[in-house]
């Protein structure tokens, strides 16, 4: 019975401690790489397992040595066991190693699954609420040609009513053109607004804009041409997309942006 239990407890332990090699390996390339393929409840659930596993192996390993112990403590004589073969363990070493490369197979997949659908999510969303909110862009366009302090004030808290009307839509930013000295600037109008409370005063905030990202489209839109929404992913597994509006009296742009933190895997 005690050679059982020690056998038993020797294979969990082979099979825990292969559960332990691809969690670290999920790990180090999740947070290597600075992606996270699951949803929370899914990455909460990982996280739990993770942590059982490795009460399950301290467990496991009393178990094993107490057996062993009492096993040499029984024993009479000592037998000489038969070696292991190298090739009895090509089968567990391909079974892992065919294992490791699904789960980097999954996570890469889930990543570019992720990042399409929630980018997806949140431009259907945003075309809704822009939608049926044509009025408040008028109004945003109106304020922004006549550059008052009181209009950016308003214009922010449009920007506010706006970045609340749908719960899975990122910061809003509005970004607008106007000139320093005789060079064209962008200047941006965020969560915070650049201005004294009850003061007619504004610091306008630039925009930097970034070479072969958006600078050329920004050039392009308010330079007068007519271009189309641009969406696109940053390198730091973020997404942002951009809503020209041409307005009657002024253009602009609607800028949603976020960096993602979870994916839609799992439940």
């Amino acid at each position: 019975m005690k050679v059982e239990i020690a056998q038993l407890t020797l294979f969990l332990l082979t099979v825990v401690s292969a559960l332990f090699m691809l969690g670290i390996l999920v790990m180090v390339l999740c947070a290597g790489l600075r992606i996270n393929p699951f949803r929370e409840k899914t990455t909460s659930f990982l996280i739990a397992a993770f942590s059982g596993l490795i009460g399950l192996a301290l467990i496991l390993v009393l178990l094993n040595v107490a057996t062993n112990i009492s096993l040499i403590a029984d024993a009479k004589t000592t037998q000489p066991g038969r070696p292991s073969s190298a090739a009895e363990l090509v089968p567990w070493v391909t079974v892992l190693l065919g294992t490791a490369g699904a789960i980097v197979c999954m996570i890469f997949a889930g990543r570019i699954y992720s990042k399409k659908k929630l980018l997806q999510l949140v431009r259907s969303q945003a075309d809704e609420m822009l939608k049926e909110n044509e009025q408040l862009l008028c109004e945003i366009s109106s304020l922004l040609a006549q550059g008052q302090a009181a209009d950016y004030r308003r214009v922010w808290q449009i920007r506010e009513f706006l970045n609340n009307q749908r719960k899975d839509l990122p910061d809003l930013t509005i970004v607008y053109s106007g000139h320093f000295g005789e060079k064209t600037a962008y200047y941006q109008i965020g969560r915070y607004f650049h201005g004294e409370e009850g003061e007619p005063t504004y610091k306008p905030e630039y925009f930097p804009c970034s070479p072969n990202h958006d600078c050329d489209y920004l050039k392009e839109f308010f330079s007068g041409s007519k271009v189309e929404v641009l969406q696109k992913h940053t390198t730091d597994e973020g997404y942002c997309i951009y809503f020209p509006v041409i307005g009657k009296e002024s253009r602009f742009i609607l800028l949603f942006a976020h960096k993602i933190h979870f994916g839609k895997f799992g439940s």
